[in-house]
């Protein structure tokens, strides 16, 4: 007996150590500066990023999370996204919120280039802004997330630019939420969905307000994206089915490679504008070339979710199918609940901090 009222204590002491801990980060949390700048210049036009820094006491220089926002490569800008200062600028990264150009004043890979461009231009003016050059995530959604995918996996000297050539394109992780992986299967794995996609738990709609529940569940139907109007043409300048060069060049699981950052791919189960299984490929892929890399298939979440920045607090934890690779190593499976942006937080801190 005495020595389960020592076990119990000694929960209890580190329970209270714990939850004091909590209080001083929460009490400690740095305000956050945003600045908007610019990194680059194209066809007359300046490219902006926000860029958020956390001032003190957070410990400089800043790693930094470079976000690429949704939108189909045609709308969406660089505060299409959750509230920044809160999601990561608290923890202690400079999060960098990247415009880049849209469809159909250009076409594919002139994203991608505004992407690496960003991120030398980033790793260029480190000094000024207190950031860590060698401490760069990608993280995108959607139409963000596959030019993330891409960006990071591409060969040196591909899609770059013209800008700050001395600098690496290179970056330490990818976070890909729900974005597309190999164009020309879309319409035949959202076929293969429809009679699986879940009700979506909240909806979702563009920009920063709150989240709310989805009240009668309704499963709206696929988008299609083969023809020559879906996004994914208006991306490669072609119906999809007819371009097999520009559809593979524009593919991220194309680049594939030994070597690849870590990834992170989530993606909800109730997406009915981007299948799930694009996801799955693309984890799958990464794997068979050794890399690490980890799947979460959440359940109840429709697109856009990361565009929610009270996602978690109305809705959360949600039950997520996870399948893990490390390098060296097999894969894991197991089913976790948790909140989305609790579960990026600790990605980023795995591989930033």
């Amino acid at each position: 007996m005495m020595r389960a009222r020592g076990s119990a204590a000694t929960i209890l002491w580190v329970l209270l150590a714990a939850s004091a801990s909590f209080v001083c980060d929460a009490q400690q949390a740095p305000s956050v500066e945003m600045q908007t700048l610019t990194y680059a210049s194209r066809d007359g036009r300046d490219l902006l990023l926000d860029l958020y820094l956390p001032q003190t006491p957070i410990r400089k220089p800043a790693p930094v999370i470079v976000f690429l926002h949704g939108g189909g490569w045609s709308g969406g800008t660089r505060t299409t996204g959750p509230d920044f200062k809160r999601y990561f600028a608290a923890d202690g990264f400079a999060i960098a919120s990247i415009e880049y150009r849209l469809t159909p004043a250009v076409t594919f890979p002139a994203p991608v280039e505004d992407v690496r461009t960003a991120v030398r231009w980033l790793k260029a003016n480190a000094v000024a802004h207190a950031i860590d050059p060698d401490r760069i995530c990608l993280w995108g959604t959607s139409a963000g997330g596959h030019l993330a995918a891409v960006a990071a996996l591409a060969p040196k000297g591909t899609f770059d630019g013209t800008d700050n050539l001395d600098r690496s394109s290179d970056v330490r992780c990818v976070l890909d939420a729900y974005g597309p992986t190999k164009f020309d299967v879309m319409d035949e794995q959202a076929k293969q969905e429809e009679a699986g996609l879940q009700p979506p738990v909240v909806i979702v709609m563009a920009g920063r307000g709150g989240a709310r529940p989805g009240g009668a569940p309704t499963v709206p139907p696929a988008m299609l994206h083969n023809p020559e109007s879906s996004p994914e043409s208006r991306l490669i300048g072609a119906a999809i089915q007819t371009a097999p060069e520009r559809v593979r060049a524009a593919s991220p699981i194309t680049y594939v490679r030994s070597g690849a950052p870590p990834f992170l791919l989530m993606h909800g189960l109730a997406d009915n504008s981007v299948p799930h299984g694009q996801s799955v490929l693309l984890y799958e892929a990464l794997v068979a070339a050794g890399n690490d890399a980890t799947l979460r298939l959440v359940d109840g979440l429709p697109h856009t979710f990361f565009n929610r920045t009270d996602l978690d607090d109305v809705a959360g934890p949600f039950r997520m199918d996870v399948r893990e690779h490390r390098r060296g190593g097999t894969e894991s499976r197991r089913v976790d609940r948790a909140g989305v942006f609790a579960v990026a937080r600790d990605f980023f801190l795995a591989h930033l901090r």
